[in-house]
């Protein structure tokens, strides 16, 4: 506890320091000064303090909250590899928005969320909130059951089955797949598309931690492991391809507690594949005509062609800037700066998101849909953010993520950075005491929480109502469908 009061004393002197010496011709220098301060000084509360300690201490919600948050997405490592001739600013497609003083306000009010983010894991109010939970709320008995082979079987067969309809019915992914082009039974599909893609998804992930535990299972597993590959790539979206590498990871990590050198390299294999080749498929989704049936030889057919055509484009866009693709999609630093600066020039007016009140709406919304409560559709955070801030088209179908660190600063300033951070540690030290119990259920319920809040973008609402629902709701529903599942044996 001492060494985790003076590493932040000393982290939170030094932003204090810099800022009070800033200039502007200094500015760029000083931006990466207390970009290497936050990553020194995560790296030292990981390394020197009892802070993580625990059987799975690199698995830990507080150890991937603080990696994905403030080591990766929130600055840390990224501005640093982010750099071209040493100036984040040229560097970012954002660069008409951006100075330096911007970037070193939203460098100060991350190191503030940092400090508080650490404090609240530290402290014993996430677990007490597991022992009310776990206790006093009786989901002891839901989060101590292991599972059999049959359940995530079961999974797989459906969805693979469910997804393979889709896909031969025309369903080939985001950007094709809409309900309006569909009727009947079909249309029904495509709208629960995306919970068929997750099951199948849960039984890739139970499948791979029993198999990797007792090394059954093996033609299952790299069967599986291919076809999910395969569904992954023709969504059209490079999201599946990467969770489908975490999903890999995380029980492998959770049997072995360790991580190879060869898993490393996938990881950057994975990384490189979902934004070149899984990129190229998403770019013709995009521009694929959806307005009548299609077989699936006639749209392999139109995706050959389509790279034909697109060779040289491809080759400019996409391969020669991986790379700098990879860093522009994880960078959150330059949209949250420019998300503070609107917050302290403008203010929030009327036609802005109610950012507190959607806080305290979170309980309601965990029990009833948004929609059934406002009768109207939310425009996302990207989307006001593209749209309002950055004066955007309305058209261009993109949305641009500010997110927490500024979600929290726009809020409520420095009050609601302070509040929100806190809360967060304490939420996921919540999680860690579900990782653990050490059963096959609460490790899949641990990823399920983990997957709201492990890194929040700019919809921090939204996660919090994923998290509490994935506490709250899929322990008992689990529970009752594993208990059917593990009378069978097929």
């Amino acid at each position: 506890m001492k060494r985790f009061i003076y590493y932040s004393f000393i982290y939170l002197a030094l932003v204090f320091l810099i800022n009070l010496i800033y200039t502007d011709e200094r500015g760029n220098f000083l931006f990466l000064l207390l970009t290497f301060f936050g990553l020194l000084y995560n790296i030292l509360v990981i390394a020197k303090t009892r802070v993580l300690s625990g059987k799975f201490k690199l698995l830990s919600a507080g150890f991937i909250g603080v990696t994905t948050c403030f080591l990766i997405f929130n600055g840390g490592i990224i501005p640093l590899m982010y750099i071209r001739e040493f100036n984040f600013i040229n560097a970012n497609k954002l660069i008409a928005f951006l100075d330096n003083k911007m970037l070193v306000k939203f460098a100060s009010v991350t190191a503030v969320g940092n400090i508080l983010y650490w404090m609240g894991y530290m402290s014993k109010l996430g677990d007490y909130l597991f022992a009310i939970y776990y206790e006093g709320f009786g989901f002891k008995k839901f989060l101590q059951m292991d599972i059999n082979a049959v359940f995530p079987k079961s999974l797989i067969v459906g969805g693979l089955f469910l997804n393979l309809i889709l896909f031969s019915n025309g369903a080939f992914g985001r950007g094709i797949a809409t309900a309006d082009n569909f009727s009947g039974f079909m249309k029904y599909l495509v709208v629960f598309s995306g919970y068929i893609e997750k099951l199948s998804l849960i039984g890739y992930f139970l499948l791979a931690l029993i198999y990797f535990k007792t090394k059954k299972y093996k033609t299952w597993y790299w069967t599986t492991l291919f076809l999910q590959i395969f569904f992954a790539l023709v969504s059209g979206a490079r999201g599946p391809i990467i969770f489908l590498f975490i999903l890999t990871l995380l029980p492998y990590y959770y049997v072995f507690r360790k991580i190879t050198v060869t898993m490393l390299l996938i990881g950057v294999f994975t990384m490189i594949f979902a934004f070149t080749i899984a990129s190229e498929v998403k770019r013709f989704t995009q521009a694929f005509d959806n307005s009548s049936d299609v077989s699936v030889t006639e749209y392999a057919d139109a995706f050959i062609d389509f790279r034909e055509e697109s060779a040289t484009e491809f080759e400019r866009k996409i391969y020669n800037s991986v790379y700098y693709s990879i860093m522009e999609r994880l960078n959150t630093v330059a949209p949250g700066s420019i998300a503070i600066k609107y917050k302290d020039d403008h203010g929030i007016d009327k036609t802005d998101p109610k950012f507190v009140q959607e806080l305290i709406t979170i309980p309601l919304f965990t029990l009833v849909p948004r929609s059934k409560v406002l009768n109207s559709k939310f425009m996302s955070w990207g989307n006001w953010f593209r749209i309002k801030v950055l004066g955007y088209s309305d058209t261009y179908m993109s949305n641009t993520s500010f997110g927490q660190v500024a979600y929290f600063y726009m809020g409520g300033k420095w009050f609601l950075v302070i509040i929100g951070f806190f809360v967060y540690g304490m939420t996921l030290r919540f999680c860690n005491n579900i990782l653990e119990l050490e059963s096959g259920i609460s490790f899949l319920i641990f990823l399920a929480a983990l997957s709201a809040i492990g890194y929040i973008s700019a919809s921090v609402p939204g996660s919090y109502v994923s998290f509490l629902r994935n506490v709250i709701f899929i322990p008992p529903i689990f529970y009752i469908v594993i208990k059917l599942f593990n009378r069978l044996r097929l």
